[in-house]
């Protein structure tokens, strides 16, 4: 008598659970023309409010246009302004790929020409953004179509925190017009910042680091008043990861997991058809 079976391989799983789990201000951040998602990472102000803010998430998104800008500027250099509605759709449609792939979000934070970017994609974007952090920037004055766009979707009803400095010389007087697009915002002005987010030594850093610990307060309370369990839930991460050895590994497939414990065991199998 023979008996044929079909051989069973095993595969790892490996599960970023409880380090990565999603905190109510998990939050994309978009960098300034020029610069990337490394250099606004590790921008002296960034770091220390990544330090300040531990149980929150920073997730940095690089433009996809050649010199690290959102959008460029108008073929004259900015003395006859574009009127083009969707000038800045590249980067919209790579923004919407970023946060389908890396999301979810609660807040988008932007830097400088990552303020507009930011303006811009609240308008035309996929993604509905609850609260909005803008630090250095200013409106896309030499882009008509792309003012047009935030005009006619402004005041924008997201809850806005906007900072801006003194002696940032050549933003300063155009940075105060930004609040104008927001029905509810905090302004914070710096005299001492220059063209950077403030740092831990900012007379507005703590308000900065408020804002944010108010978002996740707030985003911390599911419960629904009824005694229910399910008002303890919490969302976390699952990245599944293949590979040849444990060295050698690739994300294959990601989802969003909810549980009231932290301690959950996934196994897998791999079996030939």
């Amino acid at each position: 008598m023979k008996y044929s079976y079909k051989p069973l391989f095993w595969i790892y799983i490996i599960c970023a659970f409880a380090c990565t789990q999603l905190c109510a201000s998990r939050i994309l951040c978009l960098h300034g023309g020029g610069g990337n998602a490394a250099s606004f990472q590790y921008q002296s102000g960034m770091q220390d409010l990544i330090a300040a803010m531990p149980d929150c998430e920073f997730i940095f998104a690089s433009s996809p246009i050649s010199g690290g800008v959102w959008y460029n500027d108008p073929p004259s250099g900015g003395k006859d302004p574009t009127y083009d509605p969707n000038w800045a759709d590249v980067s919209v449609n790579y923004l919407n790929d970023f946060i389908e792939a890396n999301g979810p979000f609660d807040a988008i934070l932007g830097y400088s020409q990552g303020v507009p970017m930011s303006l811009v994609y609240l308008a035309t974007g996929s993604y509905d953004f609850n609260n909005v952090l803008l630090f250095n920037g200013y409106l896309p004055t030499t882009h008509m179509g792309l003012i047009n766009v935030i005009d006619a979707n402004s005041p924008y009803t997201q809850s806005a925190l906007i900072f801006i400095a003194q002696n940032d010389y050549n933003f300063y007087q155009i940075g105060l017009e930004v609040k104008t697009k927001f029905a509810n915002y905090t302004e914070l002005i710096s005299t001492s910042a220059g063209h950077a987010l403030p740092t831990q030594s900012d007379a507005n850093f703590q308000s900065v680091v408020n804002f944010l610990s108010d978002l996740d307060s707030s985003g911390s309370d599911t419960g629904n008043g009824t005694g229910d369990s399910s008002g303890n839930l919490q969302s976390f991460r699952l990245n599944i990861l293949q590979g040849d050895d444990l060295n050698n590994l690739e994300i294959i497939d990601t989802r969003i997991i909810e549980t009231s414990s932290q301690s959950q065991f996934f196994k897998a199998e791999l079996i030939p058809e």
